[in-house]
């Protein structure tokens, strides 16, 4: 049975990941507000399983010591008391998790966000500075899910917060993960994906 959510409740961090475990439907926690999210197209949903099947690939490849978790995985955000459900989360050797909860990483270095209409605009200002909050945070990927193209933002200068952006276009064009070393091919991050745009 979906657990009953009081509109004006402001709960608990806690609070929301013990109605979370019952709920079928996903939410983002932003600060004691708990956010619905949609579900997403079968781009949206393929993109995201050719981006973790690619990393994969190249972490197992080159043997290095890296993990990455699909969408069901969410992030929390301590500076603001926020959990997400990012696209793909890619941590460093061992993931760390919120105290006494296998469910929610605190230590993500990687993370890929596919655009949508509706979510666009939050993915490249809001919540890409509240992912820069996260001390272990270096790198954040956005792509399109209706033509092959891909921004890469890579901390470049941790020091002085500069960033630096690289974009790729085309399914004959490659991207570079500096973060974790992997260079992925756009044909392999769209591959099942019909009718894009050029």
């Amino acid at each position: 049975m979906e657990p009953v959510l009081e509109k004006e409740k402001v709960y608990s961090f806690e609070e929301y990941l013990d109605l979370e475990e019952k709920s079928e439907v996903k939410h983002e926690f932003h600060n004691g507000k708990l956010i619905p999210m949609a579900g997403g197209t079968f781009n949206h949903n393929t993109i995201s399983v050719n981006f973790g099947a690619a990393l994969f690939n190249c972490f197992s490849k080159g043997g290095k010591d890296y993990s990455a978790a699909s969408s069901d995985q969410k992030v929390y955000v301590p500076a603001i008391n926020k959990g997400v459900y990012p696209d793909v989360t890619v941590c460093s050797g061992e993931p760390e998790f919120y105290p006494g909860k296998k469910t929610v990483i605190t230590n993500p270095l990687l993370i890929v966000e596919v655009l949508s209409e509706e979510t666009e605009h939050y993915d490249r200002t809001d919540k890409f500075d509240n992912y820069c909050s996260i001390p272990s945070f270096r790198e954040y990927v956005l792509v399109a899910q209706d033509k092959p193209f891909v921004e890469v933002f890579y901390l470049h200068d941790p020091e002085t917060g500069l960033w630096k952006i690289s974009r790729a276009s085309g399914l004959d064009a490659s991207i570079t993960l500096r973060s974790v070393d992997c260079v992925l091919s756009l044909r392999d991050i769209f591959r099942m994906i019909k009718n894009l745009a050029a």
